[in-house]
């Protein structure tokens, strides 16, 4: 389910930049598989990546293409707002989800305790980055705003400390692990608890004055 919408997403932000179908499955794909190809390629290296091992991937992303590029013309480009928050929640779990599912997976490769997180968190948000290159933007999780990185390493934490220091069950501490930072992000959204600029506009400000 994560999958499939975050493909979505990612054929949404390719639809309204006017791609074709061929660019709105490429961003859709990097928006929903991304994370998994850098976890495999750069960190696990077990082989190739589940991504081409198995066609269940490819095929969502191909369905949340489809349906993008089909009802979204329908629809001028604008979602209902019930989509809409719809999508906001299944983003936060998704995220959630693909930490914990990331660092299990470094876990069982014998990573540490710490080189695991680092994997969850590049596995959430890992194709949120690819995504923001590819189509020329800063990415997302870079720049001062909801907290996405940080919602993901606080679920790794809670997991690390419940599956490997207090020796909870695994799918106990997995599903603690993502509602935490499902929670997290979306009282971000919510609420807009967001991070800021290391030095402050007005800091920048004087910075971008001196450089010129």
């Amino acid at each position: 389910g994560a999958t499939l919408l975050w493909a979505a997403s990612g054929a949404v932000l390719a639809a309204r930049r006017g791609y074709d179908l061929t660019g709105i499955f490429a961003i859709a794909l990097v928006s929903a598989c991304g994370g998994g190809l850098l976890r495999d390629a750069l960190f696990l290296q077990a082989g190739p990546p589940i991504l081409v091992r198995t066609p269940i991937y490819v095929l969502l992303t191909l369905l949340a293409s489809l349906l993008t590029w089909r009802f979204g013309e329908r629809l001028h480009g604008r979602l209902p707002r019930p989509v809409l928050r719809l999508t906001e929640i299944a983003d936060a779990l998704g995220l959630g989800a693909f930490a914990v599912v990331g660092m299990r997976l470094a876990l069982a490769a014998s990573i540490s305790v710490a080189g695991a997180m680092l994997v969850g968190v590049v596995n959430a948000v890992g194709g949120g980055v690819l995504r923001s290159v590819l189509l020329h933007r800063t990415p997302r999780v870079f720049r001062p705003g909801e907290l996405t990185a940080l919602a993901a390493l606080g679920g790794t934490l809670l997991y690390a400390g419940l599956a490997v220091g207090l020796q909870v069950d695994e799918n106990v501490a997995g599903l603690a692990a993502i509602a935490l930072a499902a929670a997290t992000n979306w009282a971000s959204r919510r609420y807009r608890l967001q991070t800021r600029a290391a030095w402050g506009t007005a800091a920048q400000r004087r910075q971008g004055r001196g450089d010129g």
